[in-house]
């Protein structure tokens, strides 16, 4: 299983624990907090204390409740993220943004991926245990049972548990401490360096957002309900930027002839001799 998961010890619960929504503990959520029953929340997390949950011989456990925390699709964090970005459009049902926001988007995933975002929990997709997806459990989504009552039904619906660390780590999240639990991250727990884990980034971020350069997204925006295809969208940026260029090549020819003094004859030359000038012209696209 991904690093961040043990296999399941089925005789108590733990912080940390994993819960489907089986029949009973939806019937359970419906009866005392119906909106925790919405399909949005997919799962629930145990954040209760381990060591006040444990059963010791046929006893209650010390906590008079259960805390669990809602489970949602990773997808609607980042949709959350997105949505605060500025330079952004949807054309055909994809959101598309300005380049100059993929480092924001990738500090917001490399927050998410390696647990250091403080008010979410993310859990990275295992379908041996049903996790079809990836997860971010929303710790601030939380709502409380009653253990003497409900622990079995707790019990019967845990598909998971977080390793030791990883429990110390979400018990950090949780109380708000201000030292840090040393876990494992992607490099080098589950991918070789940083290169290869930079090529996952960009991999996730691109399931998210269609990137546009930066340069051209204002112009993008203008022309993005002519074209059929993101392709012939920047077709026609393309088409303004090189009018654009041709114009202020045609305004820098005439000032320069101008001051030099130059006949019609040597006009053009000048324009050629401007145009193939690699830094003038990079110069004129801006």
């Amino acid at each position: 299983m991904h690093f961040t998961y043990a296999a399941p010890n089925l005789e108590h619960l733990q912080q940390g624990d994993v819960l489907q929504k089986t029949p009973e503990l939806l019937e359970l959520i419906r009866e005392i907090h119906p909106h925790y029953a919405n399909d949005s929340y997919k799962y629930f997390q145990v954040l209760t204390q381990s060591c006040d949950l444990v059963r010791r011989g046929g006893k209650p456990c010390k906590s008079r409740y259960i805390t669990l925390a809602a489970v949602r699709s990773l997808d609607l964090v980042v949709e959350r993220a997105i949505a605060n970005f500025s330079d952004k459009v949807e054309f055909k049902g994809e959101i598309l943004c300005s380049e100059k926001f993929k480092p924001k988007l990738s500090d917001v995933l490399n927050k998410l991926f390696n647990n250091n975002d403080t008010n979410h929990f993310f859990l990275n997709a295992e379908p041996e245990v049903g996790l079809l997806e990836d997860y971010c459990t929303q710790l601030h989504l939380s709502i409380s049972i009653r253990a003497y009552e409900h622990y079995d039904v707790c019990l019967k619906a845990k598909v998971v548990e977080l390793q030791e660390n990883f429990r110390a780590k979400l018990g950090w999240l949780v109380g708000n401490l201000y030292s840090r639990v040393g876990t494992e991250d992607y490099v080098p727990g589950a991918m070789a360096d940083d290169a290869q884990y930079k090529k996952f980034l960009d991999e996730r971020m691109d399931e998210f957002v269609g990137w546009i350069p930066d340069a051209n997204f204002q112009a993008f925006k203008k022309h993005v309900n002519k074209g059929q295809s993101i392709e012939e969208v920047l077709g026609f940026v393309q088409e303004d930027r090189a009018s654009a260029k041709a114009r202020r090549l045609d305004q820098l020819t005439r000032n320069m002839a101008k001051a030099l003094d130059l006949d019609d004859s040597k006009i053009e030359t000048l324009r050629n001799f401007l145009n193939l000038n690699p830094v003038i012209s990079k110069a004129l696209e801006k």
